[in-house]
């Protein structure tokens, strides 16, 4: 995918979604374009274990994305505590959507996404080895993974022609921390051991050649001020 759009601080999303109906504006903001439905052609299912210091299951969350065959509309769809988070990236109208909630209870908020191009990108250092697994049928091999915040494992295959963008690497938001991460293939699954000794485990479940899904957006979106960063969303 070349659309190597990136985003910088969501002016109107603050550190949790609880506030999301107390921070929409009904501005008139110049530049903020979006469709009134977006339609999804296949998808994947995902999901993110989380682990103590001392190996102790602590959670898992499900994942999902949808994206449209000529992949001009990605969108990331979390399930948590009975409540639904979507971030919608609509590419030709260089517009991110972050949505709370399905149906006629859907809030919406929109940014411009920031244009980075020419920035250098923090590259996460990749080593290749030759320890391959099977991943849903597909062939993967191991990278391995060490920085200052995270250390860990990556499996990726050379057999699925779709952009990293759509996939685990993208739900899971390493790209927030490492926008750069050069594997060879398609990413099903990742494990991150952060600084503190805590682990997750990032897994695509299944695949979805053809998989429909709509969102129609309400009548009244929120728009930010600031644009923002493709990376941290």
């Amino acid at each position: 995918m070349t659309k190597l759009f990136k985003l910088t601080a969501f002016f109107l999303i603050v550190s949790s979604f609880q506030s999301f109906s107390q921070i929409q504006l009904n501005l008139n903001i110049k530049g903020i374009k979006y469709e009134d439905k977006y339609e999804f052609d296949a998808g994947l299912d995902m999901e993110m274990a989380f682990y103590s210091k001392k190996g102790t299951h602590r959670m898992t969350i499900p994942y999902e994305s949808y994206y449209s065959t000529d992949l001009n509309y990605i969108c990331i769809k979390i399930l948590r505590k009975n409540t639904v988070y979507q971030t919608l990236f609509d590419f030709p109208n260089n517009t991110c959507l972050i949505l709370l909630g399905e149906g006629s209870n859907m809030q919406a908020s929109s940014a411009v996404m920031k244009d980075n191009e020419g920035r250098n990108l923090n590259k996460l250092p990749l080593t290749k080895t030759a320890q391959t697994k099977d991943i849903l049928g597909y062939k993967c091999i191991q990278y391995t993974f060490k920085s200052d915040r995270f250390s860990g494992e990556i499996w990726a295959t050379n057999q699925i022609e779709l952009p990293n963008d759509v996939g685990i690497l993208k739900a899971s938001k390493m790209g927030k921390y490492f926008e750069d991460t050069p594997v060879e293939g398609f990413i099903l699954e990742i494990t991150s051991i952060a600084r503190n000794g805590l682990k997750t485990v990032m897994k695509t479940t299944e695949i979805h050649k053809n998989k429909k899904y709509a969102i129609t957006l309400p009548n009244e979106v929120g728009k930010a001020i600031n644009k923002i960063d493709y990376y941290d969303y």
